[in-house]
């Protein structure tokens, strides 16, 4: 009979889980502020907290946890699809109809006999490439600044044009329009999707598939362990959250930083740590806070400081073509104009909550305290590298300024894949995991 301390280690991975489904469907039912959704990141974020001080996370779920989340999930993406701000065209229905067919083929893979669940993981896997391939198809000219301005400076590039020199035309009003505020990867990456294409989505979904495709195979690969299986469930799982679609169709560039996250894990779990430098540095070189979790990868033996530095040396000569072309201008669009950016009264965040004189303080005290939890209480595997990584960004998203559905999706991300690393980690560090063990035996 599985001791007290196994039994709530397979809760805190059901509890992990199940928060992260949450958070995911609260933001994306109600992607900006509301009393619904802060009351569950914050209630979110503190049980992750509590899970992680008492070494509860990442343990590998129940199944009975994994369809609970999955049916949280279920929810937004059937009463709030992404209809809002596109044209959409006659295959829109369908593009959502295979996004939440994902979620119901990942439940049944869950509960049939085991030679089938491959298949049907698989089978989920390629039913959400299809489903985000077919909304980008079926969403026509978004009407939000990130896609506007991809769109236009993937054609100044093509033309021989700084991006970070243009002025944008067609932004919707009062939204930004005079400045590229992203790191030069994001163009980059899109730039495939513009030429063959003649849409910017097309290449950052691509990303996002071939990282999110390393792991699956990672997972594949290690299928003679007892619950590889349920890591490449808990994958598709990660790439089938509420929101997906959305970010996929507003062109948020999330996509293509998890899509280079998991690579770099999946390139680690090889034992292939450093090749994993370069996936990270293109992460690095896409959104600038994705350098918060650059501190963890560093502390972790299995990639390590020398490695991380490398990475953000890679980063740097990504940036450093544009930045000697025009300094002042690449400062002040991808620094200064997030220094100066106005706090935002919706976004999801406690940040319109605290004095003035605290704002700051608390967002660096928040994100501080997630690198003392993950470096105090997390062991030294690549699942808990993961999990600390989504703690780090959901830390700073507590407290941001402006925090939104795409930011939260991708903490969210992060710590399923974290559990899913768990699942099919070679060298499985877990402690207190049998009962999960168990269950999955009986299966």
């Amino acid at each position: 009979m599985p001791s007290p301390l196994a039994r709530a280690s397979g809760r805190g991975g059901d509890a992990t889980l199940i928060v992260a489904a949450a958070i995911a469907a609260a933001t994306s039912y109600t992607t900006i502020a509301s009393d619904f959704n802060i009351g569950v990141v914050v209630a979110g974020c503190a049980v992750l907290g509590v899970l992680t001080v008492l070494r509860l996370t990442p343990q590998v779920p129940s199944r009975a946890a994994f369809c609970v989340a999955l049916l949280i999930g279920l929810v937004p993406q059937w009463w709030r699809p992404p209809i809002g701000n596109v044209d959409r065209g006659p295959l829109f229905p369908l593009a959502t109809g295979l996004g939440m067919l994902a979620s119901v083929l990942l439940i049944v893979g869950a509960v049939v006999v085991v030679h089938r669940r491959w298949l049907l993981g698989a089978l989920a896997y390629l039913s959400m490439s299809a489903a985000a391939t077919l909304v980008v198809q079926a969403s026509a000219r978004p009407a939000i600044d990130v896609w506007v301005i991809f769109q236009q400076a993937t054609r100044g590039l093509l033309e021989g044009r700084n991006p970070y020199e243009m002025a944008f035309s067609g932004v919707p009003a009062g939204q930004t329009d005079d400045c590229f505020n992203y790191l030069p990867f994001t163009f980059l990456a899109a730039l495939p999707g513009r030429v063959a294409f003649g849409d910017v989505r097309y290449g950052e979904l691509l990303v996002l598939l071939a990282g999110s495709a390393m792991l699956v195979w990672v997972a594949y690969r290690a299928r003679p362990a007892e619950r590889a299986w349920f890591g490449m469930l808990l994958l598709v799982m990660a790439v089938s959250l509420p929101g997906v679609l959305r970010i996929t169709q507003q062109a948020w560039n999330e996509s293509v930083v998890l899509g280079c996250l998991l690579a770099a894990v999946a390139l680690l779990l090889s034992d292939r740590a450093g090749l994993a430098v370069v996936p990270l540095a293109l992460a690095l070189a896409t959104k600038q806070h994705v350098v918060l979790v650059l501190p963890l990868w560093a502390l972790w033996p299995s990639f390590g400081w020398r490695r991380a530095l490398t990475s953000g040396a890679l980063a740097a000569g990504i940036c450093l073509p544009w930045l000697l072309a025009n300094p002042g201008r690449f400062y002040g669009c991808t620094v200064g104009f997030f220094l100066d950016l106005p706090a935002r009264p919706d976004s999801i965040s406690l940040w319109r909550f605290l004095p003035a004189v605290a704002q700051i303080p608390v967002v660096i005290a928040l994100t501080v305290g997630a690198y003392l939890l993950a470096h105090r209480f997390l062991d030294r595997s690549t699942a808990s590298l993961v999990l600390g990584c989504g703690l780090v960004f959901a830390a700073f998203d507590l407290a941001n300024k402006q925090s939104f559905e795409n930011q939260w999706l991708l903490a969210c991300q992060l710590l399923v894949a974290g559990l899913a690393c768990r699942a099919i980690e070679r060298r499985d560090r877990a402690q207190g995991d049998a009962s999960s063990r168990t269950e999955l035996q009986r299966s």
